[in-house]
């Protein structure tokens, strides 16, 4: 005879032998309508108020193109994340089972084995669930992502016998819409699709957006687990991750490399009509021989409040390296200074088309992402659909 704790609870279980055994639910899968809607927000959301409840997560992100060896294992980036709630990432984690690194596809179209593919992620998946309460499963991108390569979303949801979510983005007619084509590919599939998601809505369109999509996914027959609403916070950049994305030399301010950019101008104005521009958390973008605009941001920030830094850094352009005085400012400032060499308007347009995730180092960010996913995801109610 077994005595288990109901869903929600520390779900151990004991039987008459005096040995406990843990009682699984079925994996979740976090798929997207599109890239970069918040699929690892959720992931870091749920990972930790299931662990929160006593339950041993474990978490795979099956296919993707960012990836890094951490102590044998070649993780995701995104994994690298869930690793800060989870712990050790070699007890929680399975390795990333097909990494698609660019050119890749290319040579896989023309040498297809997904079946392999296919084995291989349902492996890992299958030690996951063996040893853990419940498994989370992020896919890569939108739902028919790795189609190319016969491994789509829909197919991995399928193969793990997992429950699906899928994550959009805000919006009334576009998303339900989307939602609507998205979980028709993932049922016609053969993946056991469970409801949706919407994510980064305008904070002054929440309610009216929240009440309409509800309504109209409900038209459906469609479950929505939550809307949830644009948080700033999770979009800004440190200066570590504009070296990191952006690339360049890193010519000062090393030091300071976790300022968190809240605003960025381009400064091609000159000087006095720039420093009106200059805010809290201000990056600054501007071609490395506008020595005045420099100066004027050096001097901006040397001028603030010494408690509350006015810049984040400097974003130089066209390779021109500052002159002695310069340099000599930026290395007291301690501002972080990157050095590029494209033109201003093509480092420009990178920076802004750029999507800063959270990384291991935004404890901030993963803070503020598990108190937004709690306060607006129906968590409880997306454990109980997980009940096998």
């Amino acid at each position: 005879m077994l005595y288990g704790l109901r869903v929600g609870q520390a779900r151990l279980s004991k039987s008459d032998a005096g040995v406990q055994e843990r009682i699984r639910m079925k994996p979740l899968y976090i798929t997207g309508t599109q890239k970069d809607v918040g699929k690892t927000t959720l992931s870091v959301g749920l990972s930790h108020k299931f662990r929160q409840k006593g339950l041993k997560v474990g978490y795979i992100k099956p296919l993707g193109q960012r990836v890094k060896e951490v102590g044998g294992q070649s993780l995701h980036d995104d994994a690298l994340v869930i690793s800060k709630i989870l712990g050790d990432p070699s007890h929680t984690q399975a390795e990333i089972a097909l990494a698609l690194p660019r050119g890749r596809v290319e040579k896989q179209i023309f040498n297809m084995n997904s079946t392999e593919l296919m084995e291989k992620i349902r492996g890992y998946c299958d030690v996951l669930k063996r040893d853990h309460d419940v498994v989370i499963i992020e896919g890569m991108g939108h739902v028919a992502m790795g189609s190319c390569v016969g491994v789509s979303g829909a197919d991995v949801a399928r193969i793990a016998g997992a429950k699906a979510i899928l994550v959009t983005g805000g919006g009334i007619g576009k998303t339900i819409d989307e939602i609507a084509l998205c979980s028709q590919f993932l049922v016609s599939n053969g993946a056991d699709f469970l409801g949706t998601i919407i994510n980064k809505v305008w904070p002054d369109k929440y309610d009216r957006i929240s009440s309409a999509t509800t309504q109209g996914l409900e038209n459906l027959g469609i479950r929505s687990f939550g809307v949830v609403p644009y948080q700033e916070k999770l979009a800004n950049p440190t200066m570590r991750q504009v070296l990191d994305r952006i690339g360049g030399e890193l010519i000062g301010g090393e030091a300071n490399l976790d300022n968190v950019v809240e605003k960025t101008i381009v400064a091609a104005m000159e000087s006095r009509h720039m420093i009106g521009y200059l805010k809290r958390g201000t990056l600054v973008i501007t071609p490395g021989d506008r020595t005045d605009n420099i100066l004027a941001a050096l001097s901006t920030n040397i001028l603030s409040d010494m408690h509350e830094t006015t810049m984040s850094g400097l974003l130089l352009t066209g390779g021109f390296r500052p002159d002695e005085t310069c340099m000599r400012l930026i290395n007291d400032s301690g501002l972080p200074t990157i050095l590029t060499d494209g033109d201003t308007y093509s480092v420009g347009s990178q920076y802004f088309e750029t999507v800063f995730k959270i990384t291991p180092e935004n404890d901030n960010k993963i803070q503020a992402a598990v108190d937004l996913m709690e306060q607006y995801v129906d968590i409880e109610a997306i454990l109980a659909s997980l009940d096998e």
